[in-house]
């Protein structure tokens, strides 16, 4: 008898692995599905697109238990879809406490560096345009 309970717990074992396991494609399924569901509540919710004529059961005997309904038909889709999405900013989360912020003067000091950049690139262009510019209108004259 102990040898049958020790299998039982072996196979109840193996079966909680392969449940806790993550497939590559489990995160893309339930994002897909929460978006379908999602926008079938959407449609539900319009009422133009989609109806309900089942009309017979007590849940959807009137305008607002519909109304009601296809909220909570757009609550499970964009749980499932905050669901699916959530895992990849977790982590971005997380290494957001550990980036140390520059202070206001350095922040000063880095944004008066890229204006100052510009601007010299910018005199840069100006310069090249005023020195190349009569070199190819004389290059062009010569091919016409």
């Amino acid at each position: 008898m102990a040898e049958q309970k020790d299998t039982k717990q072996d196979k109840i074992g193996k079966v909680l692995t392969i449940l806790k396991k993550e497939y590559p494609f489990e995160g893309l399924l339930l994002g897909l599905l929460g978006v379908l569901v999602l926008v079938l509540g959407v449609y539900i919710f319009e009422g133009e697109r989609l109806t309900i004529r089942f009309t017979d059961l007590w849940i959807f005997d009137s305008p607002l238990k519909i109304t009601i309904f296809s909220i909570i038909v757009m609550l499970v889709g964009a749980v499932a879809l905050i669901m699916a999405v959530g895992p990849f900013f977790i982590p971005g989360l997380k290494e957001m406490n550990r980036v140390t912020w520059p202070n206001k003067p350095t922040i000063y000091n880095n944004f008066a560096r890229v204006m100052g950049f510009i601007v010299v690139l910018g005199a840069m262009f100006i310069l090249y345009d005023a020195v190349f510019r009569p070199i190819f209108d004389f290059l062009y004259g010569l091919g016409a």
